[in-house]
């Protein structure tokens, strides 16, 4: 199981999903505090908030199955690639405001940003292992 060789080896660490866990907790709540500046914000705290159900419970058992480590890293491309959907798109407006536009862009870019570097941290040391 390759939970257990990236665990044994130390490569794979339950810090990881504590922060990934962290991460998304703080990216919830960003787009939480500033959802009334975006239409479709809903979705994305919706979607969020599964893959956060799915973390806690994977700390909760403190084990994950191989095909949920392989989902990982299509989980990344979902919330990164380029179509307008991905998170990494996300942004919002007030055309009365632009300078609380900037300010709240700012603050959801570096949560977007601390969510893929944990993510993409773990999926690499995935797909490490798989190859």
């Amino acid at each position: 199981m390759i939970w257990e060789e990236l665990k044994s080896r130390k490569n794979f660490v339950e810090e990881d999903f504590i922060e990934l866990r962290d991460s998304v907790e703080g990216l919830i709540s960003v787009i939480e505090k500033y959802k009334d500046m975006r239409k479709d914000s809903d979705e994305y705290i919706r979607e969020l908030k599964e893959f956060l159900e799915e973390v806690n419970l994977t700390l909760e058992e403190k084990k994950i199955t191989d095909k949920e480590l392989k989902n990982l890293n299509f989980l990344r491309e979902d919330y990164f690639n380029s179509h307008t959907n991905s998170i990494s798109e996300y942004g919002v407006y007030d055309k009365n405001d632009l300078e609380k536009t900037h300010k709240v862009n700012r603050e959801i870019t570096v949560a977007v940003n601390r969510f893929g570097k944990i993510l993409y941290k773990i999926t690499e040391k995935v797909m490490y292992h798989m190859i």
